[in-house]
């Protein structure tokens, strides 16, 4: 029970990493607070917490946009009156030629990767006292090139690059910042980012699956609980001598 007694929002929480770290945190003992903008998935990561017996709070939010982070943070300050840990792992890909990119492509990337982060940690801060931790889940795309992905790779860089700053703007208030990057994991996103690709080259989706798994030492894709375990680490007291820093869980991805 790392978690017992904390109070968690993660973002994204519909899907994927979101769900399974919400899922796990929610094991640990945290009261789980699921934001998404999709109620039907994240009402089914309620379902399935409550299911095992522990607590859940779904609440709807864009989280790119101000006024329904501002209604959300409102929300869960009056269920619970503070705020223990923050995941900002809201986020969506797009795989797309830099010249075939539009104005409105770019700015729904930035301002649901990276402007969310801003977002979120600055409305939750106020009811984040000493202990609290953020984690923002960057990806493998902030530390390597990928072709057409220039944008989404650029927000995860600035995400990157924005934890470090937090980490040390935070740290007196004894608030910690990390990021975790994760390689290939077995999600919708990254799923639907393959069969981009795939159609792109003419090629079968298993065909660029199997690519994208030898690229890391260990020739496979995470499942989400693997990152979410990783962001458990980061999320608690285990992780205390920790922030300012980037976890890679990219099965070697970076190193190669």
């Amino acid at each position: 029970m790392y978690l017992k007694g904390k109070v968690a929002i993660i973002t994204g929480a519909a899907s994927g990493i979101g769900r399974a770290t919400a899922i796990l945190f929610a094991q640990e003992g945290a009261k789980v607070v699921v934001t998404d903008i999709n109620n039907t998935g994240g009402l089914e990561t309620v379902r399935i917490i409550k299911k095992r017996k522990k607590q859940a709070l779904f609440v709807h939010a864009d989280v790119s946009k101000e006024s329904d982070v501002k209604t959300m943070v409102k929300t869960v300050k009056e269920a619970h009156k503070k705020v223990d840990i923050l995941v900002n792992n809201a986020g969506i890909v797009l795989v797309k030629p830099i010249m075939e990119t539009t104005e409105q492509d770019f700015e729904t990337v930035v301002n649901t990767n990276y402007k969310s982060v801003f977002l979120c940690t600055k409305h939750v801060l106020p009811y984040m006292k000493k202990g609290g931790t953020i984690v923002n889940v960057a990806s493998i795309s902030g530390h390597v090139g990928q072709i057409n992905h220039a944008v989404y790779g650029g927000t995860k860089g600035a995400i990157i690059a924005l934890t470090r700053a937090l980490a040390w703007e935070l740290a007196p208030r004894g608030i910690r910042v990390n990021t975790i990057s994760p390689g290939s994991v077995e999600t919708p996103m990254l799923l639907g980012d393959v069969q981009i690709e795939a159609k792109r080259l003419g090629v079968s989706m298993d065909k660029i699956k199997k690519e994208r798994s030898d690229i890391g030492a260990l020739h496979r894709w995470a499942d989400p609980k693997e990152i979410a375990e990783a962001i458990l680490y980061l999320a608690s007291d285990k992780s205390s001598y920790v922030t300012g820093t980037d976890l890679l869980v990219d099965a070697g991805w970076a190193a190669g």
